[in-house]
């Protein structure tokens, strides 16, 4: 009984969204009516995310980082801000699941390597059962769709932590220690694990070690976005438009 009233409740909230954010009306960031042609996106938020992603792929070209142990390489298609963080907060905090594809889209035109399985990053039981999907499970789909590449669920949370973003940096990593397991079908695998946001690259490690345990021949990593290391002010038309703000403060990132 308990699990038909969970059904009803997605079916009803994905109606809701369907109502509040139709993909194919309304743009997803701002709310402005979408010109014929236009997509998830108005020109000017389009136009928007499209600065962010080429100022994105300097940074990338600029800043050496020290890669998450275990991850061979990680690229970002946009830094965690503006147009970008909204479509993300959208994505995940209003559960609308058309935010996925924009995003998407600039993740598989990221550099990789060869790879034989795309794997998304498990979300935990309890965002599960409250989204009634993994947004980076979305955005894996989404990218075999576009590179014809096979999509395996090969991570499993095995229980439910504290968010990571409820946490401090030096903490992040023993709140996830030993928190995931991986299929053994990643055994002899080149493994191209998908995420929404990079953070401290603590959430990459412990994918990159359940992995390889497993037998994986290698992990790299490609996220829609990853924080510059400093705050920079939205747009004023995307402050008086923010849709997953409230939910997204009181909820916390992954």
């Amino acid at each position: 009984m308990k699990d038909g009233w969970i059904r009803l409740a997605k079916r009803l909230a994905g109606a809701m969204d369907d109502l509040l954010f139709p993909a194919d009306v309304a743009c997803l960031c701002c709310g402005a009516a979408l010109a014929p042609g236009e997509a998830q996106l108005c020109e000017a938020c389009a136009d928007v995310l499209n600065a962010l992603e080429a100022r994105q792929q300097a940074i990338e070209a600029a800043t050496v980082r020290a890669l998450p142990a275990g991850i061979s390489y990680v690229y970002a298609a946009y830094p965690y801000e503006g147009v970008a963080k909204r479509l993300i907060r959208v994505l995940k905090f209003d559960h609308v699941r058309d935010a996925a594809l924009p995003l998407a889209r600039a993740m598989s035109m990221l550099p990789a390597g060869e790879e034989d399985v795309i794997v998304p990053v498990p979300t935990t039981r309890r965002r599960l059962r409250m989204r009634g999907f993994n947004q980076s499970e979305l955005l894996a789909r989404e990218m075999g769709r576009i590179l014809g590449m096979e999509v395996l669920p090969l991570l499993a949370r095995r229980d439910d932590r504290a968010a990571q973003s409820s946490l401090p940096a030096f903490l992040r990593r023993r709140n996830l220690q030993g928190c995931m397991i991986a299929d053994r079908r990643a055994a002899g695998r080149r493994v191209l694990l998908v995420d929404d946001v990079m953070t401290t690259g603590a959430t990459a490690e412990e994918a990159a070690r359940a992995l390889l345990d497993a037998g994986a021949v290698s992990v790299g990593m490609l996220a829609a976005a990853r924080p510059t290391g400093r705050r920079r002010e939205d747009p004023p038309f995307l402050r008086m438009h923010a849709p997953g703000e409230k939910r997204a403060r009181a909820d916390g990132n992954e």
